[in-house]
């Protein structure tokens, strides 16, 4: 039996998995993924992929380019309504298209392509940065040991079996996985909230749309509740129903029924279409109870389940992988100690946590207004701050003593605090107008005020013997025309911020400090898990943590 090597093994070629194989390739680590199925996805599923998950992405060159233009809709042209049917008046409209082009929030702009158009282009980007992809592939069994993870994997086309054995196994084999099972994983939340059937058509409704952009209605119609949306090719529609499992089964929706729903649901009864293909699915809430366990580490759907009414769930899955690479990257070539991988589910569970919230707060707010006992008011915050605004607190972050606790931060209203989002601002660098974000992406950086030359001097010695750490001072290596950077990082000017390699902010100096070389390299060595310094050096930083400096 052949025997294989590799530092990351990923199972499921989903958002998580294509996500996480790309970003780990870009970062030149070496990664297989194996998916059981044949291909990637061919029916769109999820729609769109917000600024964040565009944020995540788009530090691979051209990646975000490919996304938008696999989309059949311009960026940011989304329109969602809620309505009896298409054909009728609005009950509210809850999206326009001039409602999403903020560029106050993000430099990314909202990608509006299916997850049949969005996979294949995540899937030639892992490819070309040089991840293993391997199709028609099965986990067979797995063992996690301390040192690693054996897995037996089988090819379904020849039936061959080889054994990999890996630094680090990421499991991304989705909701109904596997992996998860075998290691106990439990999975607490509400559960099932509705059994759905998904109805693929082709119809010409062009001119009874109010966009070219993607369309998506949440229909309240008097038999029935459910959604439907544009997909990217020309004259294709996804039309979800709910059903009571009590009176039917998915099997009961045969073509003549599944018909029947089209012509109710958008309002027309001598309309002229083709189904495509029908499929069942579970609408459910739920999250693991742990996102890992050793070196097999849950990601999207394999670690969360969210109902797809707001799109956060596909987000939550990119952004689990995101989190991931950097990380790994980091361990696996020897520039951070190992504890930096536990960081990911204290920071990221949390997470899943809220999005839950929120997705269920959009299904009863838009679809079923009569069933508010399903909310989660406890973790629920408005759709901005839960998808872009959430903060992380995990030792990877030094937090200072005034840190509020919130799980979220007002992105419009940022407070440049350790944990929370590096604030897009547009600078100037060598005469090109950029955000702050397209200065982050690979390596640390830490941004420093034109008064905080002895930040940028300690940064450059650091980096002859650490890894990359890059430095921007406002007025010599960037200009802020706006004059908003440093106070948004809360910074005086002769302040710093350390921003890791995902746009968080890891740790900040409000002042300048005599001993600027100790305290950064404490700062840079603490959030990776490390302790390279010297002890006096270790202490004298610490203290500094400690008075929130």
């Amino acid at each position: 039996m052949i025997r294989q090597r590799v530092p990351v093994l990923i199972v499921g070629a989903g958002y998580a998995g294509l996500s996480a194989a790309t970003l780990l390739a870009w970062r030149g680590v070496q990664c297989m993924l194996v998916e059981r199925r044949e291909s990637t996805s061919r029916l769109p599923k999820a729609h769109g992929l917000n600024r964040r998950s565009m944020e995540v992405l788009r530090v691979v060159e051209g990646l975000e380019e490919a996304l938008h233009s696999a989309s059949s809709a311009p960026a940011n042209d989304s329109t969602l309504i809620i309505a009896e049917r298409v054909v009728g008046p609005a009950i509210a409209t809850l999206v326009t298209k001039n409602a999403l082009d903020s560029t106050l929030v993000s430099p990314a702009k909202v990608c509006t392509a299916g997850q049949d158009r969005v996979e294949p282009v995540l899937l030639r980007y892992a490819e070309e940065h040089g991840a293993d992809i391997n199709f028609s592939t099965t986990l067979v069994e797995f063992r996690a040991m301390s040192e690693g993870v054996e897995a037996v994997l089988r090819d379904e086309r020849t039936g061959a079996e080889r054994i990999v054995f890996a630094d680090y196994l990421i499991a991304a084999d989705g909701a109904e996985g596997a992996i998860r099972e075998v290691a106990g994983v439990k999975m607490d939340g509400p559960g099932v909230l509705a059994h759905t059937v998904s109805i693929l058509f082709e119809a010409d409704l062009a001119s009874l749309l109010p966009s070219r952009g993607l369309v998506l209605y949440y229909l309240r119609h008097p038999s029935f509740s459910g959604s439907i949306v544009t997909c990217d090719d020309p004259n294709l529609f996804q039309l979800n129903v709910e059903y009571n499992p009590a009176f039917d089964k998915a099997s009961d929706f045969d073509l003549d029924r599944c018909a029947q729903f089209v012509r109710d649901a958008v309002g027309l009864s001598d309309l002229e279409f083709e189904i495509r293909d029908i499929w069942p699915w579970k609408m459910s809430a739920l999250m693991a109870d742990r996102m890992s366990f050793g070196r097999v580490l849950l990601a999207g759907d394999c670690a969360h389940v969210m109902p797809p009414v707001g799109g956060l769930g596909g987000q939550t899955a990119i952004q689990d992988a995101a989190d991931l690479a950097w990380k790994l990257a980091l361990v696996i070539k020897g520039h951070a100690a190992p504890t930096l991988v536990e960081t990911y589910e204290p920071e990221r569970r949390p997470v899943a946590r809220i999005a839950i919230a929120r997705q269920i707060a959009n299904y009863v707010e838009r679809l079923l207004p009569d069933r508010q006992e399903l909310r989660i008011p406890a973790d629920e915050y408005d759709m901005l701050s839960t998808s872009i605004g959430y903060r992380y607190r995990s030792s990877a972050i030094i937090s200072e003593q005034d840190d509020s606790g919130k799980a979220v931060e007002n992105p419009l209203e940022a407070s440049g605090a350790p944990g929370t989002r590096l604030p897009h601002v547009w600078l100037v660098r060598g005469g090109e107008r950029l955000s702050s974000h397209d200065l982050i992406g690979r390596h640390f950086v830490l941004f420093a005020g034109p008064e905080g030359k002895c930040w940028a001097e300690a940064a450059e010695e650091i980096s002859k013997s650490d890894p990359p750490l890059s430095c921007y001072r406002l007025s010599s290596d960037i200009a802020d025309p706006s004059d908003q950077f440093l106070s948004r990082l809360g910074l005086s000017s002769s302040g710093a911020a350390l921003v890791r390699p995902d746009g968080y902010i890891a740790w900040r100096s409000r002042e300048g400090q005599r001993q600027a070389l100790s305290v950064l390299e404490g700062a840079f060595a603490r959030v990776r898990g490390m302790r390279s310094m010297t002890q006096s050096h270790q202490a004298e930083a610490e203290s500094l943590f400690e008075t929130g400096l």
